[in-house]
């Protein structure tokens, strides 16, 4: 067993968009690059990194991350939507870099067709490379991540212990499954300062992409249920339909579009309650971490997967009831700060990345 391992990542929306699965990434491949050698391919611009980066088939924008309609959502589900054709373009033209920097571990972030790529099961004349294929369960339980375990990749990363147990159901016998959470780097907090925000305490913070499943919207009308000021940052598809909601609101209010991920801890540390209430398909939730790190009461959705993250300090509430969630919202806010150090042990980025390295050399032994 080689103690250096020559791992790339494929991950096309790295430079473009900065949320859960790219952060992610960028931790793991920073850290990794401390011992490895890491390539990062992708199709935004970067700079400043400490790992190897190669934009090919360069797009400035991301993909719509859901369907909207009954139509987009059939042509998606059988990879026949504008988004799969990109992922398609991307990882085709990836594949002269692969070959040339001849991994031993490829990590596909982009699903099922690109991984059928990547094995030459999409590509005839594509004789598939020799490298472990990996993949995290970063699209959550369901047809998705389902698709990705039928395509058969070495190693499968179940992001919680709830979609662990989900994919030993659905797994080949060839697939290793296993449960490695989603990292948190703890000292960008203990670095930062509060952000100086102009709201009256207390202040509820959501951190969300704008899709119709994070329920952000809500959110905002559950505010109206509270004595609280509220901070939103986040953009995506449904910005008019919470630019209506804000419309209506009388509590006083910041909606910030972007934000650079170095820059996040300090409005967490700003505010007195973190509220993010999606629907139980959401595959994790990074910002529940950092909410944590930050010592906030957190108001989340009642499903498996939150009370898994979060454990016995969270509110736990319907996500699709804006009265639940006031409750919810008003209970925190009679709370103080809040001592995580014992849940977030196990999602600290060193021991993460250590966990995902000691896979990566078994599968190569």
């Amino acid at each position: 067993m080689t103690d250096i391992l020559k791992i790339a990542f494929l991950h096309m929306t790295m430079g473009i968009v900065e949320r859960g699965s790219e952060i992610v990434i960028d931790n793991l491949a920073t850290e990794l690059s401390k011992k490895h050698d890491v390539l990062l391919i992708q199709s935004g611009k970067s700079t400043g990194k400490s790992y190897q980066v190669k934009r090919v088939m360069p797009f400035d924008s991301a993909p719509v991350p859901a369907p909207s309609n009954i139509l987009n959502k059939l042509l998606f589900r059988l990879h026949l939507d504008d988004e799969s054709g990109r992922v398609a373009e991307f990882t085709k033209a990836a594949l002269p870099t692969i070959s040339s920097f001849n991994p031993d571990i490829i990590v596909a972030v982009n699903g099922s067709l690109q991984l059928k790529i990547l094995q030459g099961q999409a590509l005839p004349a594509q004789a598939g490379f020799k490298a472990k294929l990996v993949t995290f369960g970063h699209a959550g339980i369901g047809y998705h991540d389902r698709d990705t375990l039928r395509t058969c990749p070495d190693l499968f990363v179940a992001l919680t212990q709830t979609a662990e147990v989900w994919a030993r159901q659905h797994a080949p016998k060839s697939t290793k499954v296993k449960y490695i959470p989603n990292p948190i780097d703890l000292k960008s907090f203990k670095q930062t300062k509060p952000a100086n925000l102009k709201l009256e305490q207390p202040i509820v913070l959501t951190v969300s992409a704008l899709s119709k499943y994070k329920n952000v919207e809500k959110v905002i009308r559950a505010i109206k249920q509270t004595v609280s000021s509220y901070l939103l940052i986040g953009e995506g598809e449904g910005s008019e339909t919470i630019a209506k909601e804000f419309g209506t609101l009388a509590n006083s209010f910041v909606w910030i579009k972007h934000v650079e991920p170095s820059i996040i801890p300090s409005y967490f540390l700003a505010s007195d309650v973190f509220c993010f209430t999606p629907d139980p398909q959401e595959a994790f939730g990074l910002v529940y971490l950092e909410a944590m790190t930050a010592g906030l009461p957190i108001v989340a959705s009642d499903d498996p997967i939150r009370r898994e993250l979060i454990g016995p300090h969270g509110i736990y509430v319907d996500p699709r009831n804006p009265d639940s969630i006031a409750r919810g919202i008003n209970q925190a806010i009679q709370l103080d700060k809040i001592d995580y150090s014992k849940e977030l042990e196990s999602y600290d980025l060193k021991t993460v990345t250590k966990q995902i390295e000691k896979e990566f050399h078994d599968l190569i032994k």
